[in-house]
């Protein structure tokens, strides 16, 4: 499977990838609403060639369990336009793993 996360500095016009990228996979998301404005996904919104109902999960659904990850060879977009709550939540979680070691 390929991941590509496209992180970073968004704002209402940047695209790093293109659209037909995004919908040939699994897309995940940090938030909906905040992606619709300034991340990836709201390209494919402009271009029709996605709704937010295409949106596979957030990334919270994925960590707590109540929507699934990596399900084989896939290709996975995940699109984090970045939140203070899930940086803290993601570094707390990487922390506890990496002194596990």
């Amino acid at each position: 499977g390929t991941t590509i996360i496209a992180s970073g500095s968004d704002q209402p016009t940047k695209q790093e990838i293109p659209v037909d990228v995004m919908t040939a996979g699994k897309y995940v998301c940090d938030l909906i609403g905040q992606v619709s404005k300034v991340g990836e996904l709201r390209s494919a919104l402009a271009a029709g060639a996605m709704t937010a109902a295409d949106v596979h999960a957030e990334l919270g659904e994925i960590v707590n369990g109540s929507k699934s990850g990596r399900e084989g060879d896939e290709i996975i977009v995940c699109d984090l336009t970045g939140t203070g709550a899930q940086d803290a939540a993601i570094g707390q979680v990487a922390w506890e793993k990496l002194s596990k070691l």
